[in-house]
């Protein structure tokens, strides 16, 4: 989105996390605020043929003639919606919603989408949001800096205990490696920044960090880089330092005693 010109004050926060209730938690890939708009994106980097399914919804990927199925994320977006919804109820605002799904693959092939939904390619994007950067303001100024303490107390104020010490699990019984995150599958390093599924073929360019995100969701809150290297199975110290400073994570102590937490503020622009 670096091509994009957002108004004076814009509020980005990616991968945004909160829980509406007990048994209902809302996780959006990046909210952009503005005082004319909230846009919520789904961002799906999946590559082949992907056909649009209505009845049940369904995202299916077909390769070799054999088909895939994957949860539709037009339904995920809707979810998101009403989540965003709620937030804006309870804070008494009412500021216009908008939705879009994002392929960032060049090798992706698109059958069947729906022609009322905003679904785009990685370049068609930036053209969408400067549309919608057309639009008049809404909110105030002291409405705006409402909204924006708002989403960023919940997506800091969202903890969860990791899945294994809930549900006692040992983690030394989960699946080791860097995985796919399409079939779970284990990946295979290609070159310096090309990876590929052993199963589904799936090209991935950056699955490191990924797999460690998912480290502190199914098993510490607190991770070393010898954890890294122990559940992704990779030998190189370097290789996951190099990949934990480049993610937003919070440290504590120095060089191989090192621990990261995730961190607990979102990036707000202005």
């Amino acid at each position: 989105m670096e091509e994009v010109r957002f108004p004076q004050q814009v509020n980005i926060i990616p991968d945004l996390h909160f829980r509406l209730h007990d048994k209902r938690h809302i996780q959006i890939d990046t909210l952009i605020l503005t005082k004319s708009y909230i846009l919520i994106t789904e961002i799906k980097n999946i590559t082949g043929t992907l056909r649009f399914k209505e009845f049940p919804n369904k995202l299916v990927r077909i390769v070799d003639q054999e088909e895939e199925p994957f949860d539709c994320p037009l339904i995920q977006l809707d979810r998101n919606y009403d989540g965003v919804s709620k937030i804006l109820t309870k804070v008494n605002l009412n500021l216009p919603i908008h939705q879009a799904l994002v392929f960032p693959s060049q090798n992706t092939l698109i059958e069947n989408a729906p022609r009322n939904r905003n679904i785009f390619f990685v370049k068609q994007f930036p053209l969408f949001i400067q549309k919608l950067n057309k639009l008049p303001p809404v909110l105030t100024e002291k409405q705006f800096t409402l909204l924006t303490n708002k989403l960023s107390n919940i997506n800091n104020n969202f903890t969860q205990k990791p899945l294994c010490e809930r549900l006692k699990i040992n983690p030394e019984h989960l699946k080791k490696g860097v995985l796919c995150k399409h079939c779970d599958a284990t990946l295979l390093r290609k070159s310096l920044r090309t990876w590929i599924c052993s199963a589904c073929k799936t090209i991935d360019t950056n699955p490191i960090p990924r797999n460690i995100h998912d480290l502190f969701l199914l098993i510490k809150s607190i991770i070393t880089v010898k954890d890294c290297m122990h559940y992704l199975q990779i030998n190189s110290r370097y290789t996951i330092y190099n990949s934990l400073q480049k993610m937003q994570l919070e440290k504590n102590g120095h060089k191989k005693s090192s621990q990261y937490t995730k961190a607990t503020k979102s990036s707000t622009l202005k």
